[in-house]
């Protein structure tokens, strides 16, 4: 090996790790925002899944239904837990009407859309 390989070997082992050092750093950067939009998607599933056998659904039962719910990606210990439905509930609503899953029924309560 001439001392130009040996030189053109540790340059591109130092872009590779710079490469995978900004990559890590975005990651990290955006893990809350992951973290939240996985919560919302998760307690949207539940409250959807709720209403495929129940006809109406109010924000008290979303709030009953969404306590506790706790994810987080497998690989890591940093999760994100529901502590209070009610605080939630509300955001988890609006996140459904804007994807357009559900509808207002009247009354305080929401429907699957048709």
């Amino acid at each position: 090996m001439t001392t130009g390989q040996i030189i053109l070997g540790i340059a591109l082992f130092a872009v590779a790790g710079a490469i995978v050092y900004a990559w890590g750093l975005k990651k990290t950067i955006d893990q809350q925002e992951d973290l939240e939009r996985s919560l919302m998607s998760a307690c949207g599933s539940r409250v959807m899944k709720y209403l495929k056998q129940h006809d109406t659904v109010s924000k008290a039962e979303v709030a009953r239904l969404i306590e506790g719910m706790t994810v987080g990606p497998f690989w890591s210990r940093r999760k994100v837990k529901v502590q209070d439905g009610k605080l939630v509930a509300g955001q988890v609503i609006d996140f459904l009407l804007d994807q357009q899953y559900i509808e207002k029924a009247g009354g305080g309560n929401y429907r699957r859309k048709k």
